[in-house]
């Protein structure tokens, strides 16, 4: 921050008594905030936002978007579109300035409350107050293994209900895609195998081509990387197990010229995959 320890100490002292409490512990090894200190610091953040968002504003509709976007990316996600989405970005948006965080889905709606986020890619539809969403994507999830491998050696669509005594390797929890799963076994009163967990995607696309298990994942996902040559999917229904991709955002402040740039990409990202995995389907 290229401030003197001292004046640092001397504002949050300052601090402190102007909002008469505690805004972090002292220790001998350092200071850690309170909860006072944590709620504070959350909605600095979003002021802080705000006061960006306003300076675009003021720079007029007719500039070129330009700014800080922070985008939170589910890893089941980040796989296909990370890379695709920071190409665009850069060649159509020279100005923006683009940070891809990627995590878990369910910590996506957290970091979006605490401004720590502009856009986030989500699964499900649940309504969270303080969060606006538009639906890009339903996506049906695929048993898949090895090129050969028995269970996926037909073309014909997978009951449900046969999947889950398969050997499967999946995410650990809370990961999204394992969510999927377990509550499609309980409904129809299984519990899957999993016979190991690994919480990285691209390792368990080549454990499966290793034959070691089979997985459940999207088209989206399991046809992206040298290593889906190696791997066959097969459409599991009766029903299917399909999930929702949202786009969320902070409902309380409008977004920036930026990342109203970055929501556009992101849609049309979305809608050229959906027709190019709609195309091979056909095929």
């Amino acid at each position: 921050m290229h401030v003197a320890q001292s004046a640092i100490s001397l504002h949050l002292n300052r601090l402190e008594k102007e909002l008469g409490c505690s805004l972090v512990h002292r220790t001998p090894r350092g200071i850690v905030p309170t909860e006072s200190g944590v709620r504070l610091a959350s909605r600095a953040r979003s002021v802080l936002t705000d006061i960006g968002t306003i300076a675009e504003e003021v720079r007029g509709i007719e500039a070129e978007p330009s700014g800080s976007v922070i985008v939170g990316m589910p890893t089941s996600l980040g796989i296909a579109l990370t890379v695709p989405l920071a190409i665009t970005i850069r060649r159509q948006y020279p100005l923006i300035r683009l940070r891809i965080a990627e995590g878990l889905s369910g910590h996506m709606s957290q970091w979006l409350l605490a401004g720590q986020l502009d856009l986030a890619l989500v699964f499900g539809s649940n309504i969270i107050s303080g969060i606006s969403k538009e639906l890009l994507a339903r996506e049906h999830l695929n048993l898949v293994g090895a090129e050969g491998a028995e269970a996926v050696s037909s073309c014909s669509e997978m009951p449900v209900s046969a999947l889950f005594d398969l050997p499967l390797i999946l995410p650990g929890r809370p990961h999204g895609l394992r969510e999927e799963v377990e509550r499609a076994a309980s409904r129809h009163g299984h519990r899957p195998n999993v016979v190991m967990e690994i919480d990285s995607l691209e390792n368990i696309k080549s454990l499966v081509a290793e034959r070691i298990g089979y997985t459940v994942l999207s088209a989206r996902v399991a046809e992206h990387g040298s290593i889906s040559a190696r791997l066959k999917c097969r459409p599991i229904a009766e029903p299917r197990i399909e999930r929702s991709i949202y786009l969320a955002r902070s409902s309380k402040t409008p977004p920036s010229m930026a990342a109203s740039s970055v929501t556009m990409v992101l849609s049309s990202l979305f809608a050229q995959s959906n027709r190019s995995l709609t195309d091979d389907i056909g095929a």
